[in-house]
């Protein structure tokens, strides 16, 4: 799709996308799946249920779990902890963040004394503890958790929340898994929830805090979706047929997953080898801005401590890759403008050449 991910999706240029999409499918059309990049702009998926039918929490409900005035009223009536939040900047007195309305990721949380009140941003006091999300599956009256992941920052000066990645299982008590759960019950009652959506706390002293829902299948999905059955058929069956799984998911070994941001700018090389441990690949020449994500790298293990360590160093192993061919096809194109002697031009290219070689 053309345009820069910072501007996110526009109707003009998402809806033929789409249409390609469905004049490609070789059975007729069950729905549309949507995931990230709908929460600031939930008018685009009542745009698109006007041509097919949604799979998933609908554009209203959308709207109401990423208004933090609705939104933490309702977590406040239902008797859910969370965080103090106001939509102006309160005392100083206190560490507070600033948020964007419907932002996703991390990128868009700064430190309140960074923002200043406008309509898309609101607050949130400060709070120190362990990241924890819910991945659930909802029908609109009742919800499953499948399971429970660990999360971490890649933190920027600029970014100081940007998310880096998740790992399963967390390493949480049971009596915390069922306070968590019961809190996931109880607002997928309320918004009337369909399909995969994720519940994300913050763990102080054993109290779960409930920091945000995202009605569609998130960023931890392939660390759960390993088991007999797909998420994306426990999701179109619960948004669909109302049908909810009878269990958890339940494994015997830990996944990670790790978002790989790039250092610098530059376009995917159209000859890189990607491992098969790499998911969310871009097309080849495809512009990569600097900060931006290149890919999402995987791993599986025995422990989830082994799988952190084993999903850090693919993460730097496909930064270096990624940056070296960048850099090799970089002084290629810098050799072939040069106006140095034929000779010595041959040796420069050979030499580029070998360099790049060796980075594969």
């Amino acid at each position: 799709m053309p345009g820069r991910i910072k501007r996110g999706f526009r109707w003009q240029s998402l809806y033929p996308a789409l249409h390609a999409l469905a004049d490609l499918a070789p059975s007729p059309i069950l729905g549309l799946v949507y995931g990230a990049g709908f929460e600031d702009r939930p008018e685009l998926l009542t745009e698109a249920a006007r041509h097919w039918p949604l799979l998933g929490t609908d554009a209203a409900t959308v709207h109401r779990l990423k208004t933090p005035e609705r939104f933490f009223a309702e977590l406040g009536r239902l008797g859910i902890a969370h965080p103090p939040t106001a939509s102006m900047p309160q005392s100083r007195e206190m560490s507070w963040l600033a948020k964007k309305r419907g932002g996703a990721g991390g990128s868009h949380i700064v430190p309140s004394h960074s923002a200043s009140p406008a309509a898309n941003v609101y607050f949130q006091q400060r709070i120190d503890g362990t990241a924890v999300s819910a991945l659930f599956v909802a029908n609109g009256s009742g919800a499953r958790v499948l399971g429970f992941s660990e999360q971490w920052t890649a933190p920027l000066a600029s970014s100081p929340w940007r998310y880096g990645g998740a790992a399963s299982p967390a390493a949480i008590s049971a009596a915390l898994k069922r306070r968590m759960s019961a809190a996931v019950q109880a607002i997928s009652r309320a918004f009337a929830i369909k399909g995969l959506a994720s519940a994300d706390f913050l763990v102080r002293d054993g109290e779960p805090l409930l920091l945000e829902i995202n009605a569609r299948p998130g960023a931890t999905l392939d660390i759960f979706d390993r088991g007999a059955t797909s998420l994306l058929r426990l999701h179109i069956e619960a948004a669909k047929d109302g049908k909810l799984p009878p269990r958890a998911l339940s494994f015997r070994d830990a996944m990670a997953s790790s978002i790989v941001y790039a250092e610098r700018g530059g376009a995917t090389p159209s000859d890189i080898e990607w491992p098969a441990w790499v998911a969310d690949r871009p097309k080849p020449l495809e512009w990569i801005d600097k900060h931006r994500p290149i890919c999402t790298v995987l791993a599986r293990a025995a422990s989830v401590a082994q799988a952190k360590r084993l999903v850090e160093a693919r993460r730097r192993k496909i930064l270096a890759l990624f940056q070296c061919v960048i850099r090799g096809h970089a002084r290629e194109r810098q050799d072939r403008k040069g106006k140095s002697a034929p000779g010595l031009a041959e040796r420069q290219r050979s030499s580029g050449t070998a360099r790049q070689g060796a980075h594969r």
